[in-house]
C-alpha cells in the first residue's frame, strides 16, 4: 500500500518525465529475463551494473552523481523522487537518470527490493 502523500505527482509513463530521463515499463504479459541476461544488456550498452538488495523501508537521501545511472527492478517496488515528480518502479521497470540529476530513493515493498544499479 502506497501512502497517500506519494501521489502528489507520480510519473506513470515515459511522457511524464523530462526529456533527459528515460523510463521503460516492462509489459505485464512478458516474462522478465534472468538477472544475468539483464546484466548482459547493460554491459553491451556501456553500463557497469551491480546487484542491489535493499530491505523494506530503505531510504537514500537526495543526492546527485557525476555519472548517469540506471535502475532496473528484478523484485519489489521502488519509488524514485525527482525535482518535478516521483516515479514508481515495479518488476522489470527501468529508469535512466542523467548525471547531475538530484534524486532520492525509497523501497516500498514489504519484502524489500532487488535491482540492478549501473552507471557510466
Amino acid at each position: 500500500m502506497i501512502p497517500y502523500f506519494y501521489f502528489y505527482l507520480l510519473a506513470r509513463s515515459p511522457a511524464d518525465l523530462d526529456s533527459e530521463h528515460k523510463l521503460t515499463r516492462w509489459p505485464e504479459d512478458r516474462m522478465l529475463p534472468s538477472r544475468r541476461d539483464m546484466e548482459d544488456v547493460l554491459y553491451k550498452e556501456g553500463w557497469k551494473p551491480f546487484r542491489m538488495v535493499d530491505p523494506p523501508c530503505t531510504y537514500y537521501h537526495t543526492k546527485c552523481h557525476d555519472k548517469s545511472e540506471v535502475r532496473w527492478v528484478i523484485r519489489g517496488q521502488i519509488l524514485v523522487g525527482l525535482e518535478k515528480c516521483q516515479i514508481m518502479l515495479s518488476i522489470g521497470d527501468r529508469l535512466e537518470l542523467q548525471a547531475g540529476t538530484p534524486h532520492w530513493v525509497r523501497i516500498l515493498s514489504d519484502d524489500g527490493a532487488v535491482y540492478l544499479l549501473a552507471s557510466r
